[in-house]
């Protein structure tokens, strides 16, 4: 149990693109949403999971080719949304170089911040290949298979919602705070270089 959960803290705390989403929604709109793009991601999370467990007692198949596909999907969905970020940063820059009042975008307009992180925690969705080759190697910390799977899932939600909630409480930092828009578009440039390199990778890794 003590070797999983080192594993998963660094695992979990070792930047990428949902901590870079996380800390980008939280610098932007506040600690309330990176909390709810926070739960979306572990939503993402569990199911994952689950999908790996069900895998792991033969109960489902995936095939490779929809894997693949769901990938590049998953990839060009990140693109998007840190393209639109970028833009987003830029023309505030832009207005605010004017004078001119902050004409911010309204809130049916934006994707709600638990589906962003929903979708950018389960656009990798070769995941389940980690989730599968690495739950059994800890299936023994009980007698029942079922039971130790329930506990390393739980764990790994509530050390990852932990290390997102600590990111997020992080940038209540006054220096943090007024880096704010630096934050943002780095985390969506991050988000734009993974998503770019996961999807070259996917494509050369198919053909």
């Amino acid at each position: 149990m003590l070797a999983y959960f080192a594993a998963i803290v660094l695992l979990i705390a070792t930047p990428g693109p949902v901590v870079m989403l996380v800390v980008g929604t939280a610098a932007r709109r506040g600690i309330s949403q990176g909390i709810l793009a926070a739960v979306g991601a572990n939503v993402a999370s569990l199911l994952l999971i689950t999908l790996a467990t069900l895998m792991v007692f033969g109960v489902v198949l995936v095939s490779d080719h929809l894997l693949v596909w769901l990938q590049i999907s998953g990839c060009i969905f990140v693109s998007l949304l840190a393209i639109r970020t970028l833009y987003g940063e830029w023309r505030d820059t832009r207005i605010s170089g004017d004078q001119r009042p902050y004409a911010a975008t309204p809130a049916s307009q934006r994707l709600p911040a638990v589906f962003r992180g929903f979708f950018v925690g389960i656009a990798n969705p070769k995941d389940v290949l980690f989730f599968v080759a690495f739950f059994p190697q800890f299936v023994g910390i009980t007698s029942n298979s079922r039971a130790s799977l329930a506990i390393l899932a739980a764990l790994w939600i509530a050390v990852d919602f932990t290390i997102l909630s600590g990111y997020i409480l992080a940038c209540r930092h006054p220096m943090i705070q007024s880096r704010q828009r630096w934050i943002t578009a780095s985390s969506a440039g991050f988000l734009l270089v993974l998503a770019i390199a996961g999807l070259a990778g996917t494509v050369s890794g198919d053909v």
